[in-house]
């Protein structure tokens, strides 16, 4: 299971209706087994992949201000910007998921290298 965790922008004009998600990998121990970023045309890509041979998502989203996490679907992406976007206009921005980081004192620093 992938859980997403945080939007990054790019900072040129021209792109910034193009995004990437940064993300959990998780085991069925629900245990967090990597941590990567994903552009949204590969993860539309690997949401299709998995409703072809499960017929389900395999990827999750907590929005801010949410208790619980919820499924991310094929639909979510009919929006043509991260403001427009069902979860994605909702996630918090790499920085917002840091100062969360910092706040739990968990000495875990992520941040864009490219």
């Amino acid at each position: 299971m992938f859980m997403a965790i945080a939007t990054q922008t790019f900072k040129h004009p021209s792109k910034k209706s193009d995004y990437r998600i940064w993300y959990l990998e998780i085991n069925s121990f629900m245990e967090v087994i990597g941590i990567g970023v994903i552009s949204r045309e590969k993860l539309i890509e690997m949401i299709f992949e998995n409703y072809q041979k499960t017929g389900s998502s395999n990827w999750r989203v907590f929005k801010k201000n949410e208790e619980e996490s919820s499924p991310i679907e094929i639909y979510d992406f009919v929006a043509q910007n991260i403001h427009e976007n069902t979860h994605f206009g909702n996630l918090p921005t790499l920085e917002e998921f840091q100062a969360t980081l910092a706040a739990l004192t968990m000495r875990l620093e992520i941040r864009s290298i490219a």
